[in-house]
């Protein structure tokens, strides 16, 4: 049987993070001294109040929670697993369980282990996983499933994000000191993207978010043109009444793009970069 294995920042619906075939291995959060699971050991409205007065990181799985994600699949009968990670171009996280599958692998000698990059982040790796449940409910093999998310992959995976602040980035060292301060002194809200390997880079900007949220939802509406679209991504982080409405418009604008749309939260990992008011928006095209 085939079961996939993802880190949390693939940010999942509810309805596919809870399926007896899917088993979501948490990132850590650090604040301060202190490691967390995140959604574990820690909620996201903690992480967003520590985030009001202090700066976090976030660092890869628990080796340990990685090995036990394989041994619980194994054990449920999933002998076939696919695992999808977060870009191993933004973190270590795909290379990490890439390895302990391997470790797994040659000590179950029955179990096949197809390891993905996913080239991409929160939503945009969510619709992959939705493309690969819906492959296996067809009856597709897991090396049929494996070549088809490979070939989507930070091509055919199309992901914009508007950030509310720069001081997350900025003091991370992701982006310039002098770029961040001129960009909050601005108002300046900038249009991110994952390009084709997997990297963050900067698509636009615009002065305030309204304006960045439009121009976002304009760049996807023509990056999809003319392509048949599989499934939609809208995804936020912070639930204050202008991003909810933000969120609301953008959902209005491209719902009729495709008859799938998965939504939800931004994970903890992604909150802990940007903060709160984060919307996203993504597509994965034929």
């Amino acid at each position: 049987m085939i079961g996939i294995i993802c880190d949390s920042v693939v940010d999942l619906p509810v309805e596919l993070a809870e399926r007896d075939d899917v088993y979501v291995v948490p990132i850590m959060v650090v604040l301060g001294e202190k490691s967390y699971r995140e959604g574990v050991e820690i909620s996201k409205s903690e992480i967003a109040d520590y985030l009001d007065y202090n700066f976090a990181r976030t660092s890869l799985p628990s080796p340990a929670d990685v090995t036990e994600a394989f041994e619980a699949m194994y054990s449920k009968g999933y002998d076939e697993l696919l695992v999808v990670n977060l870009s191993s171009g933004l973190s270590g996280t795909y290379n990490l369980f890439k390895t302990i599958g391997e470790q797994f692998v040659s000590e179950h000698h029955s179990v096949k282990v197809e390891s993905i990059d996913s080239l991409s982040l929160s939503g945009g790796i969510a619709m992959l996983v939705h493309k690969a449940i819906r492959m296996k409910e067809r009856g597709d093999s897991l090396r049929v499933i494996a070549s088809d998310l490979r070939s989507r992959a930070g091509i055919k995976n199309i992901v914009y994000f508007v950030l509310p602040t720069l001081k997350y980035l900025k003091q991370s060292g992701r982006i310039g000191k002098l770029q961040g301060s001129v960009g909050e002194i601005l108002d300046v809200k900038p249009i991110g993207t994952i390009n084709s390997g997997g990297i963050f880079t900067l698509s636009g900007r615009a002065r305030g978010m309204k304006k960045a949220v439009e121009k976002m939802v304009d760049r996807l509406i023509v990056a999809v043109k003319g392509k048949k679209v599989l499934c939609l991504a809208l995804y936020h982080s912070g639930n204050d009444s202008d991003t909810l409405a933000l969120v609301e418009w953008a959902k209005r604008k491209i719902i009729s793009l495709s008859e799938t749309l998965l939504t939800g939260e931004l994970s903890s990992a992604i909150l802990v970069h940007g903060g709160r008011g984060i919307i996203g928006v993504g597509a994965l095209i034929a």
